[in-house]
């Protein structure tokens, strides 16, 4: 029992796959592709990558950490198991069906987080991470809250200072820098 090695626990959040969206646009093509690289790389650092365990940034995320070989978590609203999507190894089955839960559940499980894109979810999942005090990394390159908010406090109390990245690779060292700390 003495090797058991503790794991960060790193969320990738950000836009939901057009899907969720209504068919309205969500993740795009540049988003998915930064998100796998950023599961790829964080369990190469061998992190446990969370997200919300659906479709966009989340599968994409989890994808890459799979093809590295590492464990993902996905915390699913509602009351039934299998709604995550395929590279998905642990399902957290929030048991509610109202929207909000799964965010907390999400947040108070992650060590800290990479934001790409986002919608009102990612919104709710960053403020709850700020008054969480844990740290954030926000991908620049792309629409959303993490373009918008990168480089910025959520407000005067200048809690957490969002932090801006330009790539997966520069976003997944900062986090991981952020954690050592």
């Amino acid at each position: 029992m003495d090797n058991i090695k503790k794991k960060y626990q790193i969320g990738i959040i950000g836009s939901a796959g057009s899907d969720d969206y209504n068919g309205a646009q969500g993740a795009n093509g540049g988003m998915m592709a930064e998100a796998e690289k950023m599961g790829y790389l964080l369990a190469q650092n061998g992190a446990i990558v969370v997200t919300g365990g659906k479709s966009g940034i989340m599968e994409a995320g989890a994808r890459g950490a799979k093809k590295a070989g590492g464990l993902t978590i996905g915390v699913v609203k509602g009351s039934k198991r299998m709604t995550s999507n395929a590279f998905t190894d642990v399902e957290v089955v929030s048991g509610m069906e109202a929207n909000g839960f799964d965010e907390v559940l999400l947040v108070n499980m992650c060590d800290a987080f990479i934001v790409i894109g986002g919608g009102a979810g990612t919104l709710e999942e960053m403020t709850l991470a700020y008054r969480n005090k844990k740290p954030m990394v926000a991908l620049t390159t792309e629409p959303g809250w993490a373009q918008d908010l990168a480089g910025k406090f959520l407000d005067k109390r200048n809690t957490v200072r969002i932090e801006a990245a330009s790539s997966a690779e520069e976003a997944v060292e900062k986090v991981l820098q952020l954690l050592r700390q």
